[in-house]
Parts: structure tokens; C-alpha cells; sequence
């Protein structure tokens, strides 16, 4: 009983980094687009942001494979099954977002440049992908109540 207490203890805690690392980096980025100096500071803050949901998502794949070992009151399979998947997307869709923040520094206008159509093109990639995977932490938290 104690190992069920831990590992969902490890969810819970991978949950709120995971979760609420990629709303946190949402609202930044959101405030980015209309602030230049956010935006700077942003560069900055992003990486440490990014460490904090692959943390949260270590710690969810690992609770979430070991937690149905230890429960002792019937599971849905179909749920977790789905569940499972979105958890799959959301890794593949935060691999495209740290390649392409990775590619977006390269591009960066200087002082007042104007924005290169690549730095453009992969801002808009970024956002798209970042607004999905968003989207897929909140239907899989959901999800979570009716497993």
C-alpha cells in the first residue's frame, strides 16, 4: 500500500511540472508576442521551463506504468489505453517544440531588424505545436478522473 502512496505522490508531483510548466510557458509565450522585452527574458526562461515538463512527463510515464500494479480497484483499460496515446503525442509534439526552439535562436532578429520569413515560419510552428501539446496536458488531466 505504501508503494501505491509513493508512486501516486510521483504523479501528482509530475503532474503539477508537467501541467503546469507547459500552461506557465503558454502564458509567457503569450506575453511575448506583445512584449519585446518578455520576449528577451523569455529566451532565458524557456529552457529551465522546458526541463521542468520533461521532468514532470519522466515522472508521469514512470507513476503512471507503475501505479496500476500496485491498485487494488478495477482499472478502465479503454481510458488508460487512450490516455496513453495522448501521453505519446504530447512527448512527440515536445520533441517538434524543443527542435524548433532550438532552430528559432538561429533566426532571431537583431535590435531592429525585421523578422526573417524563417524566424516567422517556425515562430508560427512553435506556437502551433505548443497550443496542441497544451491542449493534449488538459485532456489527458481530464481524462485521468474516469480511469
Amino acid at each position: 500500500m505504501i508503494w501505491l502512496e509513493l508512486f501516486n505522490f510521483i504523479h501528482f508531483v509530475g503532474l503539477a511540472f508537467g501541467l503546469g510548466g507547459a500552461t506557465i510557458a503558454a502564458i509567457v509565450s503569450n506575453k511575448a508576442e506583445k512584449d519585446r522585452d518578455v520576449a528577451i527574458a523569455s529566451m532565458k526562461l524557456m529552457p529551465s521551463i522546458s526541463k521542468l515538463i520533461v521532468l514532470g512527463l519522466i515522472f508521469l510515464i514512470i507513476s503512471g506504468i507503475a501505479i496500476p500494479f500496485f491498485m487494488t480497484w478495477p482499472l478502465n483499460r479503454g481510458m488508460l489505453i487512450i490516455k496513453h496515446i495522448l501521453v505519446i503525442f504530447i512527448v512527440i509534439f515536445g520533441m517538434f517544440l524543443g527542435n524548433s526552439s532550438k532552430k528559432i535562436n538561429h533566426f532571431v532578429p537583431r535590435h531592429n531588424e525585421k523578422p526573417s520569413q524563417e524566424f516567422l515560419k517556425i515562430k508560427r510552428r512553435i506556437k502551433i505545436f505548443s497550443t496542441i501539446n497544451l491542449i493534449l496536458w488538459y485532456l489527458t488531466t481530464i481524462l485521468s478522473e474516469f480511469i
